[in-house]
């Protein structure tokens, strides 16, 4: 068994390895990070209506998309969330927003003439889309599959917090969910220290997170549990405590996540205000080290990007399907999104716009972008590779071209001397430490427009992500 020098020795090691990086240009001045989610980032859409942003689209030939769904409401604000939501029970306005959804996933199916949505997969999300009373979450499930055929959907799943999982209501709300067709479980334990917890400013406890667990794999759900790493409140001795427990849990999936301080979403977090207790790059980078370091050596590891496995079928066929094989998804709610193969809308943030939207018999979509041949490119490179690899033959698919060394020449040769990705015939993908600066790998391929930070604060190196970047580079012209 390793001990806890053991972990740090190691993390030091690739600490300096990622400083080498840096000194390179691939990771900004003050190792600040925007993460690879979307393409363009979803804060840099422009305002475009329903009708300029869905013209000319069909939905896919076997009628096939996932599904997202939006829940805005939450028992309280936590400190890392970046999306916009109401604080608190607000039932009357629950019982308006659940009556809004429903008029809007019908206008969806009448605008493409269609009776049932087809999912590959679903995915209820917020928020917390089970902070419902179960008579209220029973409702929306109820209509919800009456509007979706579920024969070909592989995964159903809810991202919940604890605190909606234990009690007499928590049960009745798993077995809802069980009976409603509903397979997997996202849960946002986000860390088992119980003063980390409070700075994050959660309302559970870590005895309430293990009971959420234990009620949901007692329903038989697949399980995922979700940890925030480089959040105020945490050091390297206690995080490696959290994540020696984690792995003695009876979940499915262990996913981490590093703290995001920039907004990435339509609202920029509280955890701006608090900065100077955020943990500083390198120790935040030692933190995931070691998370990988003990998940490894106790039987887990990476399947999909930040999510770590047992078994390589338990993952998220939502993410997998949207952001590895770039298949057609839609959105509905408040800030819900649509990803297409060849655009990408957004939902309004804002309730009443959503409402009178709605009201008029009109999609709430207020934001998008119908990508040029050069933004599909890019697009088709940097979702895959962010989160599993590139598909040689489905990039061919999406751009009409071969994926060789004409594209990006000198991109591809420098990430791949500097050890960061590596190529076969079939595919493009990370090596193990690419995986570990993934987000800013991805980046490599953002247009100079969708680079999150000033080409002065990324280091005059090989790796700058301005260099090698023009129209010409990703065309091979």
């Amino acid at each position: 068994m390793r001990t806890y020098k053991d972990y740090l020795l190691h993390a030091n090691e690739r600490f300096k390895m990622v400083q080498e990086l840096q000194k390179e240009g691939l990771i900004c001045d003050n190792g600040e990070f925007v993460p690879s989610v979307h393409y363009p980032p979803i804060t840099q859409y422009n305002a475009m209506s329903p009708n300029e942003v869905l013209q000319n689209y069909t939905l896919p030939a076997d009628g096939m998309t996932d599904i997202y769904v939006h829940f805005p409401f939450c028992i309280r604000s936590c400190t890392f969330c970046h999306y916009p939501g109401l604080i608190g029970d607000r039932i009357a306005e629950k019982e308006k927003y659940i009556k809004y959804l429903k008029k809007e996933i019908e206008l969806y199916l009448e605008r493409f003439q269609i009776k049932n949505l087809r999912p590959r997969s679903i995915l209820i999300g917020g928020g917390t889309p089970t902070y419902l009373p179960p008579a209220m979450l029973e409702d929306f499930l109820d209509f919800f599959n009456s509007k979706v055929d579920l024969s070909g959907c592989k995964q159903y799943n809810y991202d919940v917090d604890p605190d909606s999982l234990v009690g007499e209501d928590g049960k009745k709300r798993l077995e809802i969910m069980r009976a409603h067709n509903v397979t997997r479980l996202t849960i946002g334990v986000q860390s088992l220290d119980n003063q980390v917890l409070k700075v994050m400013n959660r309302a559970h406890n870590s005895k309430t997170a293990i009971e959420a667990m234990e009620n949901t794999k007692e329903f038989g759900f697949d399980l995922n549990i979700e940890f925030i790493y480089g959040h105020p409140g945490q050091t390297l001795e206690n995080w490696t405590e959290v994540m020696q427990q984690a792995v003695t849990l009876n979940t499915d999936e262990i996913q981490l996540y590093r703290l995001k301080i920039l907004a990435y979403g339509d609202k920029q977090g509280h955890i701006i205000n608090k900065r100077e207790e955020i943990p500083d790059f390198e120790q935040t980078m030692k933190m995931k080290q070691i998370a990988i370091d003990i998940l490894n050596e106790n039987g887990w590891h990476e399947n999909i990007r930040r999510v770590y496995t047992k078994n390589k079928k338990n993952i998220s066929r939502y993410a997998y399907n949207q952001c590895c094989n770039l298949h057609d998804q839609v959105g509905f709610g408040l800030t819900g999104f649509s990803s297409y193969r060849d655009r990408f809308m957004i939902n309004t943030q804002y309730f009443d716009q959503y409402y009178d939207a709605i009201d008029n018999n009109t999609l709430s979509i207020s934001r998008g972008l119908v990508r040029s041949p050069e933004q599909q490119l890019r697009w088709s490179i940097i979702l895959p590779l962010k989160n599993m690899d590139v598909k040689k033959g489905r990039f061919k698919e999406i751009n009409g071209r071969n994926l060789d060394n004409t594209i990006f020449t000198e991109k591809m040769r420098n990430l791949k001397a500097f050890g960061l990705i590596e190529e076969d015939d079939r595919r493009i993908k990370l090596t193990e430490l690419g995986s570990f600066v993934a987000d800013e790998v991805a980046e490599q391929f953002n247009s100079a427009e969708y680079l999150p930070f000033e080409q002065s604060r990324y280091a005059d190196g090989l790796l700058n992500p301005y260099l090698y970047n023009t129209s010409d580079d990703a065309f091979g012209k």
